[in-house]
């Protein structure tokens, strides 16, 4: 099976428009240089003519990636490729999808991994790298309150750690994913969950208080011990619920 994509999401305080424009045109006051960038602490980042460069204080650059698609505020996405050329280019895109009025889940797919040398490290590398980047982009943001309620659909499908889509259930790591979703049960938000056997995928679906939408986003990715040991992928969406049975 093809290494699956790294798959990361925040909910940030704000409309997609200003959590596009923070995210591209204010990426230099949040990127972490100090310990993902070419130069380090001193050097600058900012999208440039359809590209991201990377430029240290003596005026050397490092382009990142080029712009392939960019449709604020819906998203964009680049070709991905710091520190080498871009015939070594893997590709990012950021997605923003708006959570009610004030909340963006803003989503990070980073794919490719076919055209490099090393697929598994890199694409290792970059599962422990992405996390600490979105901490530092949502950590600019206030916190959202509200009482108000919103459907999330936790979408899993097969994960780096197994071969097939028929080793899903079967890992000994799987119970994990299971004592997860009992714990969304005991706390009152599962709606239903299960399985589609056939394809080694699931869903979940949870219904909490707009305040808690980001927390269960990060829980969803951080908490599920089977989805922190890539035995499954998890996505969240948003679900807008116009009718119900009862």
């Amino acid at each position: 099976m093809a290494l699956p994509p790294i798959r990361r999401q925040v909910v940030v305080a704000a409309t997609p428009d200003v959590a596009f424009d923070v995210f591209t045109s204010e990426i230099g006051t949040w990127w972490p240089l100090a310990s993902h960038s070419v130069f380090g602490a001193e050097a600058t980042v900012a999208f440039r003519d359809g590209e991201l460069v990377e430029r240290d204080p003596a005026g050397a650059e490092s382009v990142w990636g080029s712009v392939l698609d960019w449709e604020p505020p819906r998203g964009f996405r680049i070709s991905w490729h710091p520190g080498s050329g871009p015939d070594e280019a893997t590709e990012v895109e950021v997605a923003f999808t708006p959570v009610g009025d004030d909340r963006t889940l803003v989503t990070l797919e980073h794919r490719g991994w076919e055209r490099l040398s090393d697929p598994t490290g890199t694409r290792a590398r970059y599962d422990g790298g992405w996390p600490t980047v979105l901490g530092r982009y949502d950590g600019g943001f206030g916190t959202a309150t509200g009482d108000d309620e919103v459907w999330l659909a936790l979408l899993h499908t097969p994960g780096p750690a197994v071969a097939g889509p028929l080793e899903v259930f079967a890992h000994p790591d799987f119970p994990e994913h299971l004592a997860f979703l009992r714990g969304l049960r005991d706390q009152g938000v599962l709606v239903a969950a299960g399985p589609f056997p056939a394809s080694g995928e699931g869903m979940a679906v949870i219904r909490v208080p707009a305040g808690e939408v980001a927390e269960h986003v990060r829980r969803a990715q951080d908490d599920d011990r089977s989805v922190v040991g890539g035995v499954l992928q998890v996505r969240v969406r948003p679900w807008q619920v116009v009718l119900t049975g009862a």
